[in-house]
């Protein structure tokens, strides 16, 4: 595949880091000469400073798009309408309103748009999803999960705390991948209730900590934590079928290794199983496959909406703390039913 980057930064290092031998790194956009020159020269790509040269290269398959999220639907819909696939970072946009255009760029086009979730390939995740997949323990009745920084200095600094850049804090930033977790491996969430709070002062209106309650339309619950006052990385997902709970420790490197382990209970006492998964991070290997493999198949019909009903729960969680009451998540438009 033939493939051009927007964004120079550390997630477009690790988009890169992915490639397979049958890949092409093309072209590379980003504002700052050196940073994109440093990270095109090595794989003979084309250093360009504006996206829109970039989208408009004949010669591309695909764009990446690894900017900070405010930019996402304006490149994101101008390389769909190019010809282009897409694969752009999460939060896929700045709202799900935005992220509904994209996907109807996506769909006018016949182009893919994949939204980049890479917790869900990790090994661990994804042996929970057959697990729940496959009904081997009943089905899903609750979850927790608790995904943190341990807070670090500059981080005021960075783009993410910058309210005209991002349209929300730590929920939005890293706590969205337990939301999708729950939304596409567990159930559709119907409803949040939550509190957030700056305890640090990042910046007006951006949480560094949330806790958020998800419920379904039948009822299954799910609770989210969501910060940057736990004083190291954490990473824990616990999720409790009929017949057993599951948890899922760690996702490797500063998170510890990454475990899942199944306390299951039957006719006698409770047996307990722990498999570790050892090794590098592949979970981006796995994604970049999988969009390969939706290229290839550059299926007909609507693109999938996780990225957009994603950010239709974060909204929600917004409005449930401006209002103290469970706040309804919209459920998918026509457009974006196939879940």
């Amino acid at each position: 595949m033939r493939i051009g980057i927007v964004g120079a930064g550390l997630q477009a290092r690790r988009r890169l880091s992915a490639f397979g031998p049958a890949d092409t790194l093309v072209a590379v956009a980003a504002p700052n000469p050196a940073v994109v020159e440093a990270l095109a020269a090595p794989h003979g790509a084309r250093p360009l400073e504006d996206w829109r040269d970039l989208v408009a290269r004949p010669d591309l398959d695909a764009v990446l798009v690894t900017t900070p999220p405010d930019l996402h639907e304006e490149i994101a819909v101008a390389a769909l309408t190019a010809g282009k696939h897409v694969l752009c970072e999460k939060p896929l946009a700045s709202s799900a309103a935005s992220a509904a255009r994209m996907e109807a760029a996506a769909a006018a086009h016949g182009r893919v748009l994949h939204c980049g979730f890479n917790h869900r390939f990790h090994p661990a995740i994804r042996e929970l999803g057959s697990i729940v997949h496959e009904g081997r323990y009943g089905r899903p009745l609750s979850a927790v999960g608790v995904y943190g920084y341990g807070y670090r200095a500059g981080y005021a600094d960075e783009w993410r705390a910058d309210p005209a850049v991002v349209s929300g804090g730590q929920l939005m930033e890293q706590g969205i991948h337990l939301v999708d977790l729950i939304d596409s491996l567990l159930f559709p969430i119907a409803d949040v209730v939550a509190h957030t709070q700056e305890t640090f002062g990042m910046a007006a209106g951006l949480e560094d900590d949330a806790h958020v309650m998800l419920r379904s339309a039948t009822g299954q619950l799910a609770f989210v934590r969501s910060s940057l006052s736990l004083w190291r990385n954490r990473f824990t997902f616990d999720v409790t079928l009929e017949r057993a709970t599951v948890r899922v420790d760690g996702l490797g490197a500063s998170y510890g290794e990454q475990t899942l382990i199944v306390d299951e209970r039957g006719t006698g006492p409770f047996t307990s199983s722990v498999i570790s998964f050892r090794g590098g991070d592949q979970s981006w290997g796995a994604e970049w496959r999988y969009f390969h493999d939706l290229v290839a198949a550059n299926p007909a019909g609507p693109p999938d909406p996780a990225g957009r009903q994603a950010l239709a729960v974060v909204e929600a969680a917004y409005e449930s703390t401006r209002t103290g009451r469970w706040t309804p998540v919209p459920p998918p438009s026509p457009l974006q039913e196939n879940r």
